[in-house]
């Protein structure tokens, strides 16, 4: 995975582009999430890893369940509600 992580920096290096450290996040899909894999770092900083987190609207998990989603959706339709998929 380190070298997979260095072309991806060498290739935006080669194109005038840098990782913004401060915004980018890791997050390790399906079972393998439950392992002790090695957090990525770049030259600058290491990499948050999350379990969940928000893309363009949508709430993303690692085990790609759609629990957090639905529940952030049934918040905003019905604010005083209890209702939780868990």
């Amino acid at each position: 995975m380190p070298q997979f992580l260095g072309n991806i920096l060498i290739w935006m290096a080669d194109n005038h582009m840098q990782v913004n450290s401060a915004k980018t996040k890791e997050m390790i899909l399906g079972p393998l999430s439950k392992t002790n894999l090695p957090v990525l770092k770049t030259s600058s900083r290491t990499t948050e890893r999350v379990l969940s987190f928000k893309l363009l609207g949508v709430h993303v998990d690692s085990s790609l369940c759609w629990s957090i989603h639905m529940n952030s959706i049934v918040k905003k339709l019905l604010p005083d509600s209890t209702y939780s998929n868990s």
